[in-house]
């Protein structure tokens, strides 16, 4: 009789914080890393210049056009003053061009910058050790997740994915603070399975129900989630039933 009691079955599963989203900061151009401000772990607001490129032809680049525009410009005001009607058409239209260069190298000049798109926190990408190396148009340079806004990645085994469906609720005792733990919901089920560490699981997303102080993306622990009543022979012994059916299974003639 006592082995027909009915108790909750909560499945347990490692589980990680993650970044509801995560932007990546890439070159915008050919160069070479001159400067790097922030490292992983570190938080930033947006804006903030999170890395600098070399800037050394494009600031060449700039005074140059500045240079060529005052020149052009002076050559109209001259022909202003003769009333040199074609003169002024020709200086106007090559002053217009130069600041059309101007712009662009001054855009181009910006671009040496990698700014922070949001308030965040810096998930990967230590530069510190690569300054002078060559990067390359596109190449993702860092990676930022927002200060306030997660997403848990739980990794259900094989054997318990099928009690697992979006909209159960959950919690998840963090290693860093096991003390306090926090309230899930179940979200989505990623539909292939994962195999590591020798074992299949299956990634579910959830979503916390509130934000607590202090959390970091990478935070790691272990999750429980809501999954019904079963007996209690069935929580003591449904892991070895199902082995034993699998082992006979797989030695049947």
């Amino acid at each position: 009789v006592l082995l027909a009691l009915p108790l909750p079955w909560r499945v347990s599963a490692p589980a990680r914080l993650e970044g509801s989203v995560q932007r990546a900061v890439v070159a915008a151009a050919d160069g070479f890393l001159q400067q790097a401000n922030v490292r992983p772990g570190d938080r930033v607001v947006t804006g903030q210049v999170l890395a600098q490129l070399s800037s050394q032809d494009l600031e060449l680049e700039r005074k140059r056009r500045e240079a060529e525009l005052r020149q052009h410009e002076g050559g109209y005001r001259a022909a202003q003053a003769r009333n040199d009607r074609t003169q002024m058409v020709i200086s106007q239209s090559k002053a217009a061009e130069t600041q059309a260069l101007l712009t662009l190298a001054e855009t181009q000049l910006e671009r040496t910058k990698l700014q922070a798109p949001f308030d965040g926190i810096v998930i990967k990408g230590d530069l510190s050790q690569s300054l002078g190396a060559p990067v390359q148009r596109g190449e993702v340079l860092m990676v930022l997740a927002p200060n306030d806004s997660f997403r848990l990645i739980l990794e259900v085994d094989e054997t318990d994915i099928a009690a697992i469906h979006p909209g159960q609720k959950g919690q998840l005792a963090l290693a860093a603070r096991p003390e306090q733990p926090l309230a899930f919901t179940t979200r989505r089920i990623v539909p292939v399975a994962t195999a590591a560490d020798g074992r299949n699981y299956f990634e579910v997303e959830a979503t916390p129900d509130e934000v607590q102080a202090n959390l970091r993306p990478g935070l790691s622990g272990v999750a429980k989630i809501e999954a019904g009543e079963r007996s209690l022979g069935w929580l003591l012994f449904h892991r070895a039933a199902a082995w034993l059916r699998l082992s006979l299974w797989t030695v049947a003639l």
